[in-house]
Order: C-alpha cells, then structure tokens, then sequence
C-alpha cells in the first residue's frame, strides 16, 4: 500500500476586500498514481476528422443586457442546436470582473449551478458562484425577463440595488477567492456529492482538491505524480458509478499526433489511481482540450472543444468502432467553456462572450 502523507493547508482566501483563512486537509501520495502499460499495444480507431481550427471569438450580444435568446446550431455532424438558456452576470463588483468563467457544474435535476471563474483569461485565482436556478427562475431570468439576473449583478457594482435586484441575489452564495489552477475542471461525482477540481493541471506533479458545496472553498487536497513522463490533463468529469476521467492531446511519439487520449481512474479520500485507455481516437474535435463531460441518460463520455465536440459510447471504452464516435461542429465562434447535463438527457453548455448557459433543443444530443 502507497504511503500517505497529511499536513493541514492554510491558504489565505480573499473575498470582498476581506482576508479568511482556510484549514484544507492534505495528502501526498507517495509513487506513480498511473497504472504501467506497455506502448506497443496502444491504438486509436480512426475516427472521422472533423477538426476546427481556433479562430477568433465573436460576442453573442449588441447589447449585454439582452432579452432575447441567441443560437448555436450544427454545421456539420451530429444534429444539435443550443439556445440561450441564462444569461450569467458579467459585472458584479467592477466591469467585467466575472467576465472569465472557466468550467461549470449542474446538478441532475437542473436547479443548482456551479461556476467557476478566475480573475483574467490567464489568472490561476478565482472563485465559485453557486445559483438556485429553481428560485431564480421565478424572476423571468430564462422567459420574460432574461436581462434580470445581469441587470441585478450590474446594479450591485454601481451601488443602484432595486428591491427586485436584492430579491435575485439572495439566490447567489459567492466562494472565496482561490488558487484553481486553470479552472476548467470543476466536477461533480454524482455517487457521492463531492464537488472536485485540478488544482495543477499540465503538471507531472499535480493535485486534486474537493470544494465544500456550501462553504464553496477547497476542504480537502491529494498531492500525486501520474507518471515522471505524463502530465495531468486540465479536464475532469465522473460517470454514475464515480469514476473520474480526463483526455488530453498526444503531441506524437508513439501515439498520433492531435489524438485524443482518455484516462479512467478513482479519486479517493486519500489517494487517487488513473490508468490510460488502451485506444485513444485517431482525430481529436478542436485545437484545445476544454472540457470534459458525462450524459448518464445516453451513457456517453463527451470531448469539448471550441466550436467542435466528440463523443463515444462509455460501454464500448477501447473497443471502440469509428461509427460510434459522434462529433458535431457549431457556428457561432464562441468559446466552449463547460458541457454538462441533466438525469433526463438535457445538454446545458457554457459558452462565453459573453458568459450564458445554453440549453439543446432536443434531449438526445
């Protein structure tokens, strides 16, 4: 059994000009926490190329505090369109100050939200916002009255609060500032509640940390190397049964260049424990590996990219055939932050530019 060593973490956490301090119990795993495995006997199947190229990203909005949904819809692939669900506020304290989301978790039944944003587009500082969507939706911020949720935050930073503004913010609990790494790793395993993250993401020695769902900042910590030659992907998602996984690209060697390669682990109290899936898929969405996600009601495992997505069946994980791989390119030119869904198949994606939650259209994406 590896050996495991705790230390108690006091990090400094800053919120509202204020100073708190936090006891986040850590661990450090002694030896590799990825399973050998023998490169000769790793494959890809050779999925269709679909890549998009990153171009540059367009904002949805003439006005920010719009009210009427935008789309985005396919262009080629797999059928799915995405609609203007919540339009998230942008400005809360100073302009632009929540203008950085970088990942999101919802819950199954679509009433909570957790999103994480960092201070700057290349900050590893941020926090978590949690919002009652069940509450807020009695406010119109998804019908009547989609300017209402930014209308509320934007009237926070100018000190012009209305009653109604006061009401919609009382279903908003803003976490303490952080260190998230690059923060497009917020997860929830579904088996257990826990809320986790990768605290050092394209490192050999990395970390993953679980957030408090209330208290919305980091409890717990486990320090660990993959391997001496394999960083720790910046994405992570967990299927029903509590399994963890990341993709990441290969930059070629003995796997393909631009492939995507999976790795399938458990992440536990103490300790965590990945190994690689023995096929990868030959062509991966898009240039950069944004997000990965988890649909329970189709049991697949999603692959995000900006304008591009891949998905595989879970039950088939290296036995893969390339006619099981779906992938879908968007218009739109936004910046994929988050996919997620809900128990009954819904897709909700975080897109930015400014920073909504869009919902498909159909339940069977």
């Amino acid at each position: 059994m590896k050996k495991l060593v705790m230390t108690a973490l006091a990090a400094a956490l800053f919120i509202s000009g204020g100073v708190t301090v936090a006891q986040a119990k850590t661990y450090t795993q002694h030896g590799h926490a990825l399973s050998n495995y023998n490169v000769a006997k790793y494959k890809t199947v050779n999925n269709k190329n679909m890549f998009v190229n990153r171009s540059s990203f367009q904002q949805s909005y003439s006005n920010i505090f719009q009210t009427s949904p935008t789309s985005i819809t396919s262009t080629k692939g797999k059928s799915a369109t995405f609609k203007s669900a919540v339009f998230l506020p942008v400005t809360y304290n100073r302009s632009a100050d929540w203008g950085n989301p970088q990942s999101a978790v919802l819950s199954k039944d679509g009433k909570t939200l957790y999103e994480l944003i960092t201070d700057s587009s290349q900050s590893t500082r941020g926090w978590i916002v949690r919002y009652n969507l069940g509450a807020l939706k009695k406010f119109g911020i998804n019908t009547t009255h989609m300017d209402a949720l930014r209308r509320a935050s934007y009237d926070h930073s100018v000190g012009k609060l209305t009653k109604t503004d006061k009401a919609i913010l009382t279903n908003i609990k803003i976490g303490p500032k952080f260190n998230t790494g690059h923060g497009q790793s917020l997860a929830m395993n579904p088996k257990n509640g826990q809320l986790w993250f990768v605290g050092k993401p394209v490192s050999v020695k990395t970390n993953v940390q679980q957030v408090s769902t209330s208290t919305l900042k980091p409890v717990k910590q486990i320090n660990f190397t993959l391997k001496s030659s394999v960083t720790m992907g910046s994405n992570l998602t967990f299927d029903k049964k509590g399994n963890a996984y990341f993709f990441t690209y290969a930059n070629g060697g003995w796997a393909p260049k631009r492939s995507v390669k999976i790795y399938q682990g458990k992440i536990g109290s103490k300790s965590v424990k990945f190994h690689l899936v023995m096929q990868g898929l030959r062509h991966a969405p898009g240039t950069k590996t944004q997000s990965i996600a988890y649909n329970a009601k189709r049991n697949r495992l999603y692959f995000v990219s900006d304008s591009s997505i891949s998905s595989i069946p879970l039950s088939k994980l290296g036995h893969l055939k390339a006619s099981q791989v779906e992938t879908t390119n968007f218009n739109g030119h936004r910046e994929f932050e988050a996919l997620q869904f809900t128990s009954n198949g819904a897709g909700y994606l975080l897109t930015n530019k400014a920073a909504e939650l869009m919902k498909t259209t159909t339940n069977n994406y």
